[in-house]
């Protein structure tokens, strides 16, 4: 052997090797060689790893062995090899068969192996194991076909496939009887016949597939049309079919029919607009017994509100005409002559105190109507509370002392002082004392104690009388309450006085309460003002406690020339009487027409006028006068001396022209003072 040859041997050898190795390493692939009989000439670890054989039991077997039975038979291994031969190579995909007996789904390429003549001299061949994508395969394939029969027999729902214009292109039998269209009539006809005409020409069919294609799904509820015409509730659920490279291939669309659903949704719907209704029925039926209720008790308190008014100026006119009644009888026989002087002095007495008890009912009412009005004003200055107790309980004791009943003051010397209205804190205390009094019998006491208490200063009045019954007690600060009611009442009064004391008391800052153990037990008021932050300059207030009855005329007034106007005589006459005895001269006038006359006769210093007057009143009077010149007498002082007493009525005189406004009945001395005020006598 030529060297040439023994490198030939050699390399042949080196690669025979590299591919033995090449082989050997395969080992997921059988690769074995066959004669040209088909027998077994080579065997690859893969080969056995896959068929199960190792090569000394496979080696000179025939290849039919990994065959199964029906197809070696069939002369498949014959034909593969001829296929070869002929061919080249032959590729296949089928079912193997282990040394176990188990099958693996092969893929195998058979090769024919020829030496440099041509001449055959076998095969090679490999065999792959795809079972498991072979499994994958059929297993889809039965999936699919499974869907196929699912779709095919749901007739519950309505299954079908649109291309992507939105035509029919598949339909299953849920589709053809819940739409009533089989496949040959839909097939390749627009979905949108399936829907209203109004929601067709709003474009909702292109905006359900947009949306589709846009968001992966879309979803809805609505109504759908039937191929009879019907209409049915329906879910639509419709998901596009996309290939993996996103083209978009059509849209699978799935409707189910909620009509009965939707017939109980709307039959609950129905029962609850039925209950809301027969709930609201029942609610305006609540209001409306409300309503009348109230209308029933506004009614009854209107009555009530009625009942009272008449009761209350029934009371009134009682409380008025009774001192009314001194006063007239006494006047009329002292007019009359007929009274021995002893008498007389008696007369008047009782004339001077009914006409002092008229004014106290008048001055109620106008506190009263202060009150409500928000009107009611306090003087506050620092107070010794001694001397006002001790005042007023001096003012009340002659009354007691009349009655038989015992009065009787314990008072701290040390108590302190208050800030108040010196006159409103006599008016409760004279209010409450007088009250004692008169609802205590013969033989009864009433006990005032004055003591401090804490930051406060507690006043006391306490009485033996007739008590308060349990169910009137809570009403006793109410105005116009009274216990007793009608012709029937054993005591006097508007019951005004108790509820002015309250509003007094609270505008100190304090509090008043009431207590009783009921009727004939007596009763008990506690009156709670705070005390004064500091001491100061003590006020005397005894001598304001009374009122004045002494009458003295100053010289301020003689030489004035006063003019009265005023349409009653009476009440001209005593102003008449009052501003002579002080040494003026008075012109009486009853009208505003006269008075404007009189005016240039006699050219006054100061003029009196009454408000309330017939034909012109003296507000018309004051404006005529003010729009006069100097030299006319325009800028002449008057006062308004009328029974037109409120605040109201102050700051309307005063606004019309006139510089003091005083009320009926005054006080001669005060008048007097204010006369000699406007003509400039004082200050």
């Amino acid at each position: 052997m030529t060297a040439a040859e023994r490198d030939s041997v050699r390399s042949d050898a080196a690669t025979d090797g590299r591919y033995r190795l090449l082989v050997e390493s395969l080992v997921d692939s059988a690769i074995f060689m066959l004669d040209r009989d088909g027998r077994v000439t080579s065997w690859s670890t893969g080969a056995e790893r896959l068929h199960g054989y190792a090569a000394a039991e496979v080696i000179g077997q025939h290849f039919a062995l990994f065959y199964r039975p029906e197809d070696v038979v069939g002369g498949r291994c014959e034909q593969e090899l001829e296929h070869a031969q002929r061919d080249g190579c032959f590729e296949e995909e089928g079912w193997r068969v282990r040394r176990d007996g188990s099958l693996f789904w092969a893929s195998a390429v058979t090769s024919a192996i020829h030496d440099a003549g041509g001449a055959l001299l076998g095969f090679g061949k490999v065999t792959r194991d795809l079972t498991e994508r072979q499994r994958a395969s059929e297993e889809l394939k039965r999936s699919e076909e499974r869907l196929r029969l699912l779709i095919t027999s749901v007739k519950d729902y309505a299954i079908f496939v649109l291309d992507p214009t939105g035509h029919v292109s598949t339909w299953n039998t849920g589709a053809e009887r819940l739409k009533g269209y089989t496949a040959e009539q839909i097939v390749g006809q627009h979905f949108s016949r399936f829907y209203p005409e109004a929601d067709v020409r709003a474009g909702k069919c292109d905006l359900e597939l947009d949306v589709a294609a846009r968001d992966g799904r879309f979803e809805d509820e609505g109504w759908r049309i039937r191929r009879d015409g019907t209409r049915f509730w329906a879910n639509v659920v419709i998901t596009p079919i996309v290939d993996p490279d996103g083209t978009l291939r059509g849209f699978a669309k799935v409707t189910r029919d909620l009509s009965e659903r939707k017939q109980h949704e709307e039959e609950r719907l129905n029962l609850a607009r039925a209950e809301e209704g027969r709930r609201i029925a029942e609610e305006n039926q609540v209001r409306t017994q409300a309503l009348a209720e109230s209308l029933r008790q506004a009614r009854d308190k209107a009555e009530e509100a009625t009942r009272l008014k008449d009761e209350f100026l029934a009371t009134v006119s009682h409380e008025l005409r009774t001192p009314l009644n001194a006063i007239l009888g006494w006047s009329r026989m002292l007019r009359a002559g007929s009274l021995e002087p002893e008498k007389g002095s008696k007369a008047l007495e009782s004339i001077f105190r009914n006409a002092i008890a008229q004014n106290q009912i008048i001055d109620d009412l106008l506190d009263v109507s202060r009150i409500v009005a928000g009107q009611l004003r306090l003087d506050i200055e620092v107070l010794d509370i001694n001397q006002i107790v001790s005042a007023a309980v001096d003012v009340v004791r002659p009354a007691a002392d009349a009655k038989g009943v015992v009065l009787r003051a314990l008072l701290d010397p040390d108590a302190g002082q208050i800030k108040g209205d010196s006159g409103r804190l006599q008016q409760v205390l004279w209010n409450l004392l007088n009250n004692a009094v008169k609802f205590t019998p013969k033989a009864g006491s009433v006990h005032v104690t004055l003591r401090r208490e804490a930051s406060t200063i507690q006043i006391v009045v306490a009485d033996t009388g007739k008590g308060i019954a349990p169910e009137f007690i809570g009403h006793i600060f109410e105005r116009f309450s009274q216990e007793e009611s009608g012709n029937s009442r054993r005591t006097g009064g508007l019951g005004l006085g108790l509820a002015i004391v309250k509003h007094l008391v609270e505008l100190h800052g304090g509090t008043v309460e009431a207590d009783s153990a009921g009727e004939g037990a007596g009763s008990t008021f506690i009156v709670r003002i705070p005390l004064a932050p500091v001491r100061t300059t003590q006020v005397d207030t005894r001598a304001s406690a009374a009122p004045a009855e002494d009458v003295s005329f100053p010289p301020e007034l003689r030489g004035l020339k006063i003019l009265v106007i005023d349409d009653e005589p009476d009440a001209r006459e005593i102003v008449q009487v009052v501003l002579e005895q002080g040494g003026a001269s008075v012109t009486l006038v009853s009208s505003a027409s006269e008075a404007l006359k009189s005016i240039q006769e006699h050219h006054p210093d100061v003029i009196i006028s009454d408000i309330g007057m017939p034909d012109e009143d003296g507000y018309a009077f004051i404006r005529d006068l003010r729009a006069l010149p100097r030299e006319q007498g325009g800028r002449i002082p008057a006062v308004a001396l009328t029974a037109y007493a409120r605040a109201e009525d102050r700051r309307r005189a005063l606004a019309a022209g006139f510089q003091n406004h005083a009320a009926k009945p005054i006080e001669p001395q005060e008048l007097v003072l204010v006369i000699a005020n406007l003509a400039g006598r004082y200050g």
